[in-house]
């Protein structure tokens, strides 16, 4: 009857530690898949919605540039009235009083003919600028799919490893209860309970901080997913991919290449290079004359209310009306204009210098991007063959320990064998299984990771 209890009250406390996990499927929370996250996460990234707007700033420095190419077209009008006297000595005393009317209006359009290259210089590096854009996005969303790959992993990590824990609590304290009646009838030392009590107690802690753990990494994950509340959310469970295809990632040399020809940022800054030489040739056109067409419609009107010359009142009856004054005395005006700076005080010849200097830092630029692409895959490659590495050891050593658990324990219902001697094989079999998930998830993850530094991650 004691021992019914004391089962009853450990199953409690292990159903109460493992309940955040249980009410989950109880509360209809939505469920997020690694897919789903990812998703999320460059929806709302901050990166992202730079970059788009980026993106589309671009655009519209396309589209100024490639409209200096086009005629402007522009139309201008005026009126003004005047009235009193003003006295006029060039061909005699005269003083006129006027009451008029005045108007004018023009429309004048101009083309650039030839500006030394520097319109067409500026339009392919805005091009080139927009392509930057684009390319920088998608860098980003790739980072944001490796970072949430991750975290989702350190959270299905944290899962498998409450579950080992929960299990490992389960088999200590079925063993606590088979003690607690073995030491009732006599048949084991009481020390052997208390120190399974004592075992017991830290599964339990085990088993706490592992739970805490996967909490406080599902909050990180959905605080990076941009995601408030923990309580309407739960991780889905995915299946561990941990085959080593060595087939795909095991040539490092080839990995390398396939960076080089993939990796998004390294073709923006090659990129950045073409719009440095750009930068240079539209520097260069101060050295060139400029052509530009121009063509305009103009008309100048008056109208006089009243009119006096020297006092005497003059008739204005046969002026024309200022309907006809529109039209009548429209003049059309067609020019070419031809300007060439001949000595600029050096400001063209400095403005080619910077524009070199900053050709050849893009060069550099370039040239550290890709020395950065190589060494990290390079690296990446490494910890991909330790994980590989890590995946043969550990499976051995995880079905070593379980066949040694399953001896010991025989051993220890028989008597032939003491309490310490199967805990230790407990904490081993434990052990081996906590890194075997994680050599696992860690396998799925490198090779994550390579695909993220060879330039495979298709955002």
């Amino acid at each position: 009857m004691i021992s019914n209890k004391r089962y009853t009250i450990s199953s409690g406390i292990m159903a109460a530690l493992l309940c955040a996990t249980t009410l989950t499927a109880q509360t209809g929370v939505k469920v997020l898949t690694l897919p789903d996250c990812v998703d999320i996460a460059i929806q709302r990234s901050t990166a992202v919605l730079k970059g788009n707007n980026n993106v589309a700033n671009a655009g519209a420095q396309v589209l100024a540039a490639y409209g200096q190419y086009l005629p402007n077209l522009a139309a201008a009008g005026g009126y003004n009235y005047d009235r009193g006297n003003n006295f006029y000595a060039s061909t005699g005393p005269t003083l006129v009083n006027e009451n008029r009317s005045q108007f004018n209006y023009q429309v004048t359009s101009s083309i650039n003919i030839f500006t030394g290259y520097y319109n067409y210089s500026t339009w392919k590096a805005a091009k080139l600028n927009k392509d930057i854009s684009s390319l920088t996005l998608d860098y980003a969303k790739q980072e944001i799919e490796l970072d949430i790959t991750q975290s989702y992993l350190q959270v299905i990590l944290d899962k498998k490893i409450v579950s080992l824990d929960s299990n490992n609590l389960s088999t200590s304290m079925k063993r606590e209860d088979q003690l607690t009646m073995l030491t009732e009838v006599g048949r084991k030392a009481k020390t052997d309970l208390y120190q399974q009590q004592a075992q017991t107690s830290s599964n339990k802690l085990l088993l706490i901080n592992a739970m805490s753990k996967m909490q406080n990494d599902k909050i990180m994950l959905l605080e990076k997913l941009r995601i408030d509340s923990t309580d309407n959310y739960d991780i889905a469970d995915i299946a561990i991919d941990d085959n080593p295809d060595a087939a795909r990632y095991g040539n490092r040399e080839v990995l390398v290449q396939e960076a080089v020809q993939n990796r998004v940022d390294l073709r923006a800054a090659k990129i950045n290079t073409e719009i440095s030489d750009w930068n240079i040739k539209k520097y260069r056109s101060g050295y060139l004359p400029q052509v530009s067409l121009s063509a305009g419609l103009y008309n100048n009107g008056a109208y006089f209310n009243t009119l006096e010359v020297n006092g005497a009142t003059t008739p204005v009856e046969t002026q024309q009306n200022i309907p006809t004054q529109l039209y009548k005395y429209t003049y059309g005006l067609v020019g070419v204009n031809a300007t060439w700076n001949i000595f600029d005080r050096y400001y063209t010849k400095t403005n080619v210098a910077i524009a070199k200097i900053a050709a050849d830092n893009a060069r550099i630029d370039q040239q550290d991007t890709l020395t950065h692409i190589t060494a990290n895959v390079r690296l990446a490659h490494n910890d991909y063959r330790n994980a590989v590495q890590q995946m043969e050891t550990v499976g051995v050593g995880l079905n070593a320990a379980q066949k040694a658990f399953d001896a010991v324990s025989g051993l220890y219902k028989e008597g032939a064998t003491d309490f310490i001697t199967e805990s230790n094989a407990q904490l081993v079999l434990l052990q081996a299984a906590q890194d075997k998930i994680q050599a696992s998830v860690n396998m799925m993850l490198r090779k994550k990771a390579l695909d993220f530094y060879i330039g495979a991650i298709k955002p």
